[in-house]
């Protein structure tokens, strides 16, 4: 299952996806879903369950603020979101 973490600024999604590449760490950077979207960033970063915990560490280590964690389920037709 993957994840995805909303953030306040597009500056605090790519300063946590630098931290988290420096570490060796996979990620993407995608578009925030406009159902989740809150009228806040437009991108956010999607991930690995098993990294969860890596990133709400890395994210507190670098002062990155994770506003919103939502998991993604796949349906037939479109994705759900469900917040963590």
């Amino acid at each position: 299952m993957n994840y995805i973490a909303i953030l306040r600024s597009r500056n605090y999604v790519y300063k946590l996806g630098s931290a988290l590449e420096n570490k060796g760490y996979k990620f993407e950077i995608v578009s925030t879903p406009s159902h989740v979207s809150k009228g806040g960033c437009g991108l956010c970063l999607k991930f690995p369950e098993e990294l969860m915990e890596v990133v709400i560490a890395v994210a507190n280590e670098s002062n990155t603020p994770i506003k919103e964690v939502y998991s993604i389920n796949s349906g037939h037709s479109k994705n759900k979101y469900r917040r963590i």
